[in-house]
């Protein structure tokens, strides 16, 4: 599975290497199933060029502000969360 993530999130990106996720960094012509960033600090644009348009048809968006990484996996493998749990 390839995983959209910020380097600014460097201690998530070394759990999600060592359970053998691929990471890309940006979202600029790259294809990836997942986009993990902190949407409250405005984490999409972080992953995309501000003068490009991107589309996020079919990927899965995981705020990870506040969660761990195997929050991060749970939700990676059930593609589901549920804010009220």
């Amino acid at each position: 599975m390839i995983l959209c993530i910020s380097e600014e999130f460097e201690e998530i990106r070394g759990e999600l290497l060592s359970r053998g996720y691929k990471l890309i960094n940006s979202l600029d012509n790259e294809n990836c199933d997942a986009i993990l960033c902190d949407l409250k600090n405005g984490g999409l644009v972080k992953l995309t060029d501000q003068q490009s348009s991107f589309k996020v048809n079919g990927k899965l968006i995981i705020d990870i502000g506040s969660k761990n990484v195997d929050d991060i996996e749970y939700i990676l493998n059930n593609k589901m969360y549920n804010s009220l749990i």
